[in-house]
């Protein structure tokens, strides 16, 4: 059953009710600018998470044991993943003063934008594999690097007004300090203008780019099967907006998270290099621990899935339990100020 997700037209319809489920959400459930409360957080929180279960159900039912947990350790590590990119959004929402009436509003257009990067890196990155495997050593070492940056720069602080687009847009385009609702521009003057509304989402979108060359490598490392690799991300990116708002306010429970992303993206990138180095004779150590033939590979991917849980209940403890500096108690508002 295994082909059944290798078909271009499941991949094309889920692409397309994935959009479907994008339009209703603009239509219905971002139509107005409001505040989103906890409450409506929460649910939506739930209803995204439901609807990512259900595609996983249905890739379990007909795609097998090892392409379900393999889409479940994408889903959880590119959760994990949306988690951290939440809180860099934060901080370009308070660098914009941006309004929260047009929060919800903005991380929409952040969301497609994230879509669309993805859905162009995992086209060519799946192809790109196909035709040149060892490439894999490339994703590898973009995941390790990635790992150390996290680790060593886990501090530094996000600055906006250093993002290339923005500066290159600024110099071609007038721009007004004053928002005009979620109007991209307005006229001042006589003068067409681009809104700060219209710069937060420039920021958003050239972010999402280079979160997307993170991100890519990950679910790589995890399946090589292109419907996982695209389903897991865009369930992961749909969760994201009202779990911006239910975590918005829990910063200091993910303290230690860039440590447990880091710890995962070395634990993948460094799977990919055995994987793809010493496959055959890591499958037969794999064996010789009493493993089954015909269970080696559901038994790396189900460790594999545990290991990336499990580094993450870690963070989270360590986050709770242990105390913050002085510098650390500083609210998000005052790191971006």
């Amino acid at each position: 059953m295994e082909g059944y997700f290798d078909s271009f037209t499941i991949l094309a319809a889920f692409t397309v009710g994935v959009f479907v489920l994008l339009l209703i959400d603009l239509i219905v459930l971002s139509g107005k600018d409001h505040h989103v409360g906890m409450k409506e957080a929460t649910l939506l929180t739930i209803f995204w998470t439901l609807v990512a279960v259900a595609v996983g159900v249905w890739v379990f039912i007909a795609g097998g044991n090892e392409l379900g947990i393999e889409y479940a350790t994408a889903y959880v590590a590119e959760r994990a993943l949306s988690i951290d990119n939440l809180f860099v959004f934060l901080v370009i929402f308070n660098y914009f003063a941006l309004p929260d009436l047009f929060r919800s509003r903005a991380l929409l257009f952040g969301i497609v934008g994230a879509l669309i990067a993805r859905a162009v890196f995992i086209f060519f990155a799946v192809s790109i594999i196909y035709i040149f495997e060892p490439i894999l050593y490339l994703l590898a070492a973009i995941l390790i690097f990635t790992a150390y940056k996290l680790i060593t720069a886990h501090d530094a602080e996000v600055d906006p007004s250093k993002n290339l687009v923005l500066r290159g847009f600024r110099r071609l385009y007038p721009v007004t300090e004053d928002y005009d609702g979620h109007n991209f521009f307005t006229v001042k003057n006589g003068i067409r203008m681009a809104t700060p509304f219209a710069l937060v989402v420039i920021v958003l979108a050239s972010t999402d780019v280079v979160f997307a060359i993170d991100s890519i490598p990950t679910v790589v490392g995890i399946s090589k099967n292109q419907f996982i690799i695209w389903s897991s991300n865009a369930m992961a990116v749909l969760g994201m907006r009202p779990l911006f708002f239910l975590l918005e306010g829990l910063v200091n429970l993910f303290r230690y998270l860039s440590y447990g992303l880091a710890a995962i993206l070395g634990f993948i990138g460094v799977k990919i290099i055995i994987e793809t180095g010493i496959h055959d004779q890591f499958h037969d150590f794999i064996h010789n621990l009493g493993v089954a033939d015909d269970q080696v590979s559901i038994t790396i991917t189900l460790g594999s899935l545990a290991i990336v849980i499990a580094i993450l209940v870690i963070s989270v403890i360590a986050s709770v339990v242990l105390p913050q500096s002085e510098d650390e108690h500083a609210g998000p508002d005052e790191v971006a100020a």
